[in-house]
């Protein structure tokens, strides 16, 4: 069943324009960027296993951190 509703999707693209910049930096996570960032070395190690992208490209494993 098709949307009745035009344009939508531009709710989910809201943007804010910089002074100085080309392009406008979208403002959609915005209320999730008011968290602190964590402390030094209280981050946790995690694997990403390897991957295979849509390309065809081979990613190898690899860690990343994350916050508690």
């Amino acid at each position: 069943m098709p949307s009745t509703k035009k344009g939508s999707w531009k709710l989910e693209r809201a943007s804010v324009t910089v002074r100085g910049k080309s392009r406008p930096r979208s403002n959609k996570y915005s209320a999730s960027d008011t968290t602190r960032e964590p402390a030094p070395r209280t981050r946790k190690r995690v694997w990403v296993g390897g991957y295979e992208r849509a390309d065809g490209s081979k990613v190898e494993g690899y860690y990343r951190s994350t916050p508690d």
